[in-house]
């Protein structure tokens, strides 16, 4: 029961008013009690959660657990019955805690209850491509769930790339519209001494395969999503083998990074301030360093990723994070404040620890240096998000791994060829399929 949801732009005055810390609330919302969280975030801090009981009179019981450790320790609390108000959760989790009903139906109050500031549904004050990316995940994995909200997103992950103005003015360079704009940046860059392009560490080494794939496959699986799964499509279609070789030609071309297949995003962000890199692919939480770091002299942007085949572009990422309240809590209402607090303009107008963070929240307020380096991000997402699981390189952990960690490297090395990356690719999904069964 996918819903269109509809976009509305606040009024100025009403966007004016999100600025102002205020103790305004939906009619079902509380203040007072106590709340236990349990969250993974870096940025939503414990002393946010005390802001919050200043503002509001109730108490955040704060506890941080490291993703590695979320698995082990959720499964834990839900033995023991001792599941907390409010969690963090993501897609890996998400399908299975609505299937154990661990999840309260937030749908009607995100479409009938106010922001946490009032005066606007709650629904309303999200962008609504992080809405409707959120809720594609429960109308996909849950069809019989009869809610596509059991949560809410929390910061919208997309994908942009980060460059110095002052850099590209110099040498005549603007930002890229299309695939041969991207490349003749980075033969301009590379030309001047400069390394072109970077991704934001070695566990991202996949990102531009999977970006453009998205173009060349494109009519084809929204033609047919389940095309792998039938046989009518495999690793060796022609639009896969494209995305392959045009990876492939950049490495040869030398316009990504040497260490590519090796590199920390303290690595790259530092060759990027220090004017060594000249364009780099982030998501909005890994641009700290370098807003923090540069020199007075850059003046940092982005934009987005340009399509490939020209199609319009979608972006890796949506919903990544997501926050919801157990669905037996003694403290609902004081939760769900929680809740429309923590995805308010207002707190992320006004918590440090969120400055860098691209929330998907309508009326956040930067500044000016900080809206021209997120608008590449906010504009990676106005196309909607290229699904997850679409040529299935990231269908299960093993494949995943294999593709990164050792078909895509040998074959930017010369070790494999397409024919045999294509091949391997294959026989490991056959693998997978014939599992399920």
């Amino acid at each position: 029961m996918k819903r269109k949801t509809t976009s509305v732009i606040l009024a100025a005055a009403m966007v004016s008013s999100l600025f102002v810390s205020v103790n305004v609330y939906g009619a079902d919302d509380a203040s007072g009690g106590s709340i236990k969280f349990l969250n993974n975030i870096t940025t939503v801090t414990e002393d946010m959660c005390k802001d919050f009981e200043e503002e509001t009179g109730i108490h955040v019981e704060y506890e941080f657990v490291d993703a590695a450790d979320y698995s082990a320790k959720f499964s834990a609390l839900a033995a023991s019955g001792d599941i907390p108000d409010v969690f963090w959760t993501q897609s890996a989790y998400y399908a299975d805690q609505i299937e154990e009903g661990y999840l309260l139906d937030m749908q009607d109050y995100l479409y009938n209850t106010d922001c946490y500031e009032g005066g606007t549904k709650w629904a309303d004050t999200y962008e609504e491509a992080l809405l409707e990316n959120f809720e594609s995940l429960a109308a996909k994995n849950n069809p019989d769930a009869g809610s596509v909200d059991f949560g809410v997103p929390y910061v919208m992950t997309s994908v942009a790339v980060m460059y110095d103005k002052n850099t590209f003015d110099k040498l005549g360079l603007s930002e890229p519209e299309t695939w041969d704009d991207f490349m003749n940046c980075c033969q301009v860059l590379k030309d001047n001494g400069i390394t072109p392009f970077a991704v934001q560490s070695a566990t991202c080494d996949d990102w531009i395969p999977r970006f453009i794939w998205d173009q060349t496959c494109r009519e084809k699986l929204d033609k047919n999503p389940g095309a792998f799964e039938s046989g009518e499509m495999k690793f060796n279609d022609e639009t896969v083998v494209e995305g392959l070789n045009a990876f492939k030609e950049m490495w040869d071309k030398e316009y990504l990074i040497d260490s590519y297949f090796t590199c920390t995003n303290d690595d790259v962000s530092s060759a990027f301030v220090q004017g060594n890199l000249g364009m780099l692919a982030a998501t909005p939480g890994r641009i700290t360093y370098v807003m923090e770091n540069k020199t007075e002299e850059m003046d940092v942007a982005t934009f987005a990723f340009p399509g490939y085949a020209g199609l319009p572009l979608r972006s890796l990422g949506g919903a990544a994070n997501i926050y919801g309240v157990y669905s037996e809590s003694e403290n609902i209402d004081a939760a769900v404040t929680f809740l429309k607090w923590l995805t308010s303009a207002s707190t992320f107008s006004t918590q440090e620890t969120l400055k860098y963070e691209n929330s998907g929240i309508k009326g956040v307020e930067r500044g000016e240096e900080l809206d021209a380096a997120f608008s590449g991000f906010t504009k990676a997402s106005e196309g909607g998000f290229c699904p997850e699981i679409f040529v299935p390189t990231t269908v299960t952990t093993e494949i995943n791994d294999v593709f990164k960690n050792d078909l895509l490297p040998n074959l930017a090395y010369g070790s494999y060829d397409t024919e045999y990356v294509c091949d391997t690719l294959q026989e490991l999904y056959d693998e997978y399929l014939e599992s399920l069964k």
